[in-house]
């Protein structure tokens, strides 16, 4: 049964939890339900039974609530340590620790007299009633730091495994936290801690998050996950197939993928469900988001047709201009040569312009044909009647 330090994440940041009230003729932040730990929870593989924590919680009264987890000489040290005393204390401690719902609650209380003397209290000061105004700011981690024996256990508690419990808490001190990097880092998740005895025990950080159930946001999961617990963990004792209709649900989803389940126990398969979940769940994000690209484009590509076909390229308009052009000379021409044959007409038939003017196409050139005087390819060396010579006639 090894003896551990554990510290345990979680944060500051609702404002309307935040007050101010006089202790003692000074004037005192509050900051209310704090939550250091939860009944059953399973964090790093470690069972928080409701009741241990029931046993335990008390101690966290009026326990001191340093700038981050004190360190001496590079170690984690008590937060009761004078030297972790005289660097890290900003005036503040717990209070009004209780058991309410399955959570242990306490209220952070803050000596704003006494943080204001100090660089790290006068930070912690500025976050929180920047929080109570209302400003946008990064939440206050809190890190409880307590001491607890494990015992190898083995289970399942909340949709979570576990293989030790934590038993025989003792709580040590609250850490705030600004600056530090968040619980669970390998630099931060891993180190010693000498105890207000100076005994060396090792430390481990995990942050209270954790505790949640795989995907909770999705109710129908969530559902699906109490049935599955209520049909195959009840008391700890197998039940048989048949009457396991949700174990022979999970089973067939798993198949019809491909998965192999042969053998697996409850626990395995529930992950191997899980773990199916997540991947559909990433595909179908994938494929609407690859859905909706395409989308764009066709809609892109489809705008700047439409626009190339409303904006005509220079040089077709210049050429369409020729175009117009080319007819227009066309149109006056055929008019010009329409009236000539109107008029030759005229002249020949002696026609009214009613009769003239109503002549079009075959009509217009038979009877213009025969307004015209053939002359024969000899005709130059016929003997005519005119007093021009040979050289002076019309070309």
């Amino acid at each position: 049964m090894s003896r551990i330090c554990v510290n345990v994440l979680s944060v500051i940041n609702s404002a309307s939890n935040i007050t101010t009230e006089t202790i003692n003729g000074a004037e005192h932040i509050v900051v209310k339900n704090v939550v250091p730990v939860r009944d059953g929870i399973v964090l790093n593989g470690g069972l928080y039974p409701a009741e241990e924590n029931t046993k335990g919680y008390k101690s966290l009264e009026d326990k001191p609530m340093p700038y981050g987890h004190p360190k001496v000489d590079g170690r984690h040290v008590s937060a009761s340590n004078v030297r972790a005393v005289n660097e890290y204390h900003i005036g503040a401690y717990t209070r009004n620790v209780r058991k309410e719902n399955g959570q242990v609650l306490t209220d952070a209380v803050i000596n704003r007299r006494f943080a204001e003397g100090s660089e790290k209290g006068r930070k912690v000061l500025q976050r929180l009633d920047d929080m109570a105004a209302g400003k946008s700011v990064e939440p206050i981690g809190i890190s409880t730091g307590l001491l607890l024996n494990r015992i190898e256990a083995k289970g399942e508690s909340n949709g979570k495994r576990y293989t030790w419990i934590a038993t025989n808490q003792v709580y040590d001190h609250v850490a705030i936290l600004l600056d530090e990097p968040p619980a669970g880092t390998p630099e931060e998740g891993i180190g010693m801690f000498v105890n207000a005895e100076g005994d060396e025990v090792q430390v481990e950080t995990v942050n209270l998050s954790d505790c949640d159930t795989p995907d909770p946001q999705d109710p129908a999961l969530k559902q699906m996950f109490n049935h599955f617990m209520a049909f195959f963990s009840a008391n700890n004792k197998p039940v048989k197939e048949e009457v396991n209709p949700m174990k022979e649900l999970i089973t067939n989803a798993l198949k019809a993928k491909g998965i192999d389940v042969e053998g697996n126990s409850d626990a395995e398969l529930m992950d191997a469900y899980n773990q199916m979940a997540a991947d559909d769940a990433k595909a179908k994000s994938e494929a609407e988001e690859k859905a909706k690209k395409e989308k764009e484009e066709a809609e892109r590509k489809a705008k700047e047709t439409a626009t190339n076909s409303d904006e005509m390229p220079a040089w077709a308009k210049l050429l369409a201009d020729d175009l117009a052009a080319v007819k227009s000379g066309l149109a006056v021409n055929s008019d010009k040569e329409k009236a000539d044959k109107r008029a030759a007409v005229k002249a020949k038939f002696q026609l009214d312009d009613l009769a003239v003017n109503a002549l079009e196409g075959a009509a217009l050139d038979g009877l213009y044909a025969q307004c015209q005087t053939t002359t024969g390819l000899n005709g130059g060396l016929r003997q005519v009647n005119n007093t021009n010579s040979f050289s002076e006639m019309p070309e």
